[in-house]
């Protein structure tokens, strides 16, 4: 894979729950979205907000389709997700989606890998994928014009991988490398052993890439195996967003829908989460780099929480940009790190949340420190009003300028698509954020971050030379 690192009414979702869609698979729903929002206009001008013209549809197989068309745009992202990640995998076979996702750019039954990297590329375009927790994402960004061959491509490399003998050893070593790279990436693998610690021994807790021993048993029996299970059509969602015609996006999946099987999988329940207890600390020495990374977080709600947007708000203030409480202490008024950050990682039941910070060795102790200080500021020091509007502009600003890009409206519908089964207009997302009170904030801070029994630190640490 080439490497990269989601009759309709103002204001609600166009959903497509799979009994009501079957009832009228030959149809179209469209709607043209540009509600008012006059209520809001102290986050928002009504001019920014983009006219989009929506058309969904789900196949007989199940595959589901999101024609998201913006007049105003002069190319077209193309997505092609499969419920396919880490969580689908068990401990023996962990690591298997990536390794698919990897090797589907080798080759398949109609196009050599020099086919698939000059089919998009060779005419400006761009072609991607990645590999994530819960699913497999497949995609291009590209002139309108190339819309069917990009389209092709994607289908073709979900649907008809060859897995060769030859390529499954090669990709392996590949991969193998990539696993062993991580020593050398710790702002990485301090993520890795942070989520290790939250989740145990479910697959969550596990990294994406698999480990050297479980990547090293992959045979093509198994990756066979596992394509059919989850390659499947009613497991499959495309999302087209940029200046393309409907009617060519739906004729072009036509053409290939074929490709993909039309018998339904049965569903596998997730793993349920076990009554794992994370460690207050533990911290990780590994051979060279300067740098102690440091995490301080916990368990949190995922993204069908109702608490989710707040969340994402209490994060951006606690630690997104250089105005946040994080930057502006650690970096601004003490200089004890460059790189500060909070985070909010959901997947669909469950995330987390907490505190990253890359600083020397020196300075650890005090960064670790200033990283409670700045948690328990939250109650020696509220969240004000002018904070929390604050928090909203930034919050909506950046998810106005973000979506200048088809390939970021592509990839939100695709996440919405994914979680929600609806296509969400972006008024419903700054509602959503300009509504939220200051009451509901101070509430989640307390929830998450009163209690410091409920925080695990994590840091991966250079070796010191006490410890040979």
């Amino acid at each position: 894979m080439p490497k990269a690192k989601p009759r309709v009414k103002p204001g609600s979702s166009a959903k497509l729950g799979r009994t009501e869609a079957s009832a009228e698979l030959n149809s179209r729903a469209r709607f043209t979205k540009r509600a008012p929002i006059s209520s809001h206009a102290k986050f928002v001008r009504q001019e920014e907000i983009t006219t989009v013209d929506l058309e969904t549809k789900v196949y007989p197989n199940g595959l589901r389709v999101f024609s998201e068309r913006l007049p105003s745009a002069s190319s077209v992202a193309v997505g092609l997700w499969v419920n396919a990640g880490s969580l689908h995998e068990s401990k023996s076979n962990a690591g298997i989606a990536h390794f698919i996702e990897h090797m589907v750019f080798k080759g398949t039954a109609g196009k050599s890998m020099r086919e698939i990297m000059r089919s998009v590329e060779s005419r400006g375009g761009m072609l991607n994928a990645y590999t994530t927790k819960e699913h497999t994402c497949y995609y291009t960004w590209t002139r309108t014009v190339q819309l069917r061959e990009a389209l092709d491509v994607l289908c073709e490399l979900a649907a008809r991988p060859n897995f060769t003998e030859r390529d499954i050893e090669r990709e392996r070593n590949v991969i193998i490398e990539e696993i062993n790279g991580l020593e050398d990436e710790p702002d990485e693998l301090v993520f890795d052993l942070f989520e290790k610690e939250l989740f145990g021994d479910h697959p969550l807790g596990r990294p994406v890439i698999g480990t050297t021993k479980s990547v090293s048993k992959f045979n093509r029996e198994d990756l066979l195996r596992f394509h059919a299970r989850h390659y499947r059509a009613d497991q499959i969602t495309i999302v087209a967003s940029g200046a393309h015609q409907h009617a060519e996006l739906f004729e072009a999946i036509e053409a290939v829908l074929g490709n993909f099987g039309s018998t339904k999988t049965r569903s596998s329940s997730p793993k349920p989460y076990s009554r794992h207890k994370p460690r207050l600390k533990q911290t990780i020495s590994r051979e060279g780099g300067q740098q102690s990374h440091i995490i301080l977080g916990r368990r949190a709600p995922g993204m069908m929480s109702k608490d989710q947007v707040g969340i994402s708000a209490l994060v951006t203030l606690l630690g997104v940009g250089m105005s946040s409480r994080l930057n502006l202490r650690l970096r601004e008024e003490l200089g004890l790190a460059y790189d500060a950050a909070a985070f909010y990682s959901p997947f669909k039941d469950r995330g987390s949340i907490g505190l990253y910070v890359a600083t020397s060795v020196e300075s650890q102790e005090r960064s670790i420190k200033e990283m409670r200080n700045i948690l328990k500021g939250l109650f020696s020091r509220p969240i004000s009003q002018t904070e929390l509007d604050r928090t909203k502009d930034q919050m909506i600003g950046g998810l106005i300028l973000s979506l200048e890009s088809v390939s970021n409206r592509m990839m939100r519908a695709g996440m919405q698509a994914l979680y929600y089964n609806a296509y969400h207009p972006l008024e419903k997302e700054i509602e959503k954020i300009a509504e939220l009170e200051l009451s509901e904030i101070r509430a989640l801070a307390k929830h998450l971050f009163e209690d410091e029994s409920g925080l695990s630190l994590v840091a991966v640490v250079p070796k010191q030379e006490d410890e040979e």
